[in-house]
């Protein structure tokens, strides 16, 4: 098992077969387990999950509305399947997941009511049936009509819950910690909204993940593969070589990021001979935000300013930042995206050229809340002395200062328009405005 989870996902088809599939092109690589099994037959077996701490499948053999339904495990090094604990679902199944740290097994009804197995106790539990998502739209309902989807978890302990019916379905990630025991509301990213049209009339059945964050995505009736992009897009892999085997996917992978950031342009213009218009457009995975950096060789970066991120992934989100570079020559840009998971990323480089007629400094970021950086002088100039100023002349700051790039911390300022004035070892000096927010 998982001998490659770049290339590999498993498959679980209604009459409990479990098959290893080639996550590139649909290809059945091997059956993992047959449709054989003691005591009673399978009977619309689906809820898939893989615990890669016990090496064993986690599923219902038989779903919850068959006399009696059978919730099992079942290991590949053995062939043993055991029955455990009936579940508290009151209605059949189409999705569930192993949690990422192997303790449990999450599954949703198709009355959008959601359970939990503890795997250790061999327990049930009931966790809501008050699903919303962050617009307070009810997903529990939206369960109720798109009935068939899937559930998988990403390396941080979030949950992914892929809903469809014939016509549309949509994605929303449940943020890690996920409750063990009872709560009253469950609130959800929506990620793709529930409308979006699946690509020939037919139910997504299965959902897993691949470890660069890919999501792939299998229809059940004309089973067939598709790999989810950052842009949402679905691209088309291949046709499944065993009929029903998108019945339910699961696979080896939790990345930490999924459905990565995806960059669709970014540009810098010189307005005026020290204004530079920055703009880039996005489609974004619930991220933290962006720092906007500069440089002056393409190596040596300083963050200039922060936006923070938008995170509505349905749509592409586009950004602006106005720089004040009162620099002269080649200036480089570029965009550090931070993810909520901490995880970060660069935009492509962009350069503009300044010819800016009057040295200068340059005070960043700007506007400002606790501190601010001041650089720009170049040759053997040094900084000597940076004093603060409203605009009425009153003198706040006197910072004593050696080199030509420092910082000063502006965080006891009222918010306000101040003036910065530096002082260099050859006797020249430098002023800029100041937004103090």
């Amino acid at each position: 098992m998982c001998t490659n989870p770049t290339n590999f996902v498993y498959g679980l088809t209604g009459n409990g077969e479990i098959y290893e599939i080639n996550a590139i092109n649909g290809n059945t690589i091997k059956v993992i387990k047959n449709n054989t099994y003691a005591g009673n037959s399978p009977s619309n077996a689906n809820g898939l999950g893989y615990n890669t701490f016990n090496g064993k499948f986690y599923y219902f053999k038989r779903n919850v509305t068959s006399f009696p339904q059978e919730f099992v495990s079942f290991n590949p090094s053995t062939n043993t399947v055991t029955t455990l604990a009936g579940s508290t679902c009151t209605d059949d199944i189409h999705t569930g997941c192993v949690s990422y740290n192997g303790s449990g097994f999450y599954t949703i009804d198709i009355q959008g009511t959601m359970h939990y197995y503890n795997i250790a106790a061999n327990t049930w539990t009931f966790i809501t049936s008050n699903i919303v998502d962050q617009f307070n739209n009810s997903v529990t309902n939206l369960i109720k009509t798109q009935n068939a989807g899937d559930l998988a978890i990403d390396g941080l302990g979030n949950m992914w819950l892929l809903t469809s019916s014939a016509t549309n379905y949509g994605l929303y990630k449940f943020l890690a910690n996920l409750p063990t025991t009872p709560v009253a509301k469950l609130t959800v990213i929506r990620v793709i909204a529930p409308t979006a049209v699946t690509p020939t009339g037919n139910s997504f059945a299965g959902i897993a993940f691949k470890p660069n964050g890919q999501v792939v995505m299998a229809t059940k009736n004309d089973n067939k593969l598709y790999l989810l992009s950052a842009s949402n897009s679905l691209n088309f892999l291949g046709n499944l070589a065993t009929s029903d085997v998108g019945n339910d996917l699961t696979s080896c992978a939790f990345p930490n990021t999924i459905l990565p950031l995806n960059w669709k342009s970014f540009d810098a213009t010189l307005k005026s001979e020290n204004l530079v218009q920055l703009k880039w457009e996005v489609i974004e995975n619930q991220g933290k935000g962006y720092y906007l950096q500069r440089s002056t060789n393409g190596s040596d970066w300083d963050d200039v300013a922060f936006v923070a991120a938008k995170n509505n992934p349905e749509t592409i989100a586009e950004f602006g930042y106005n720089d004040i570079n009162n620099a002269t020559g080649r200036q480089y840009y570029r965009i550090k995206q931070v993810q909520a998971s901490g995880e970060i990323g660069y935009s492509q480089i962009v350069t503009v050229v300044l010819k800016n007629d009057k040295k200068g400094i340059n005070v960043w970021p700007n506007p400002a809340t606790d501190q601010v950086r001041i650089g720009g002088i170049s040759g053997n100039e040094a900084f000597t002395k940076a004093q603060v100023f409203d605009l009425s002349g009153r003198m706040f700051t006197e910072v004593f200062l050696q080199g030509n790039k420092q910082t000063i911390n502006v965080s006891s300022l009222p918010a306000g328009t101040y003036l910065i004035k530096v002082q260099t070892d050859n006797g020249s000096t430098y002023s800029e405005k100041l937004i103090k927010q």
